[in-house]
């Protein structure tokens, strides 16, 4: 499997986090139970919905990343 950053975003979050769950040959109720989320929830992520943080984390931790590089989000500059 890729790392996140090998997954180039195309069309806002959903084709990244789709992507990553293609290539962890991974339907989406599998990958829902694996990251202790509803399956209707991941869909929404992967249509582009922002998740909250709980959501958010497991996706990262499942894919072993950070939030920031799958979501795509910067980091505010100090």
């Amino acid at each position: 499997m890729r790392t996140v950053s090998q997954v180039r975003k195309k069309v806002g979050e959903r084709t990244r986090i789709a992507a990553l769950r293609e290539e962890a040959n991974l339907g989406v109720r599998e990958m829902a139970a694996h990251c202790g989320i509803s399956p209707a929830t991941l869909v929404r992520v992967e249509a582009g919905k922002h998740p909250d943080i709980v959501t958010a984390l497991r996706l990262a931790q499942f894919f072993e990343t950070s939030v920031e590089d799958l979501f795509g989000y910067l980091r505010s500059s100090r």
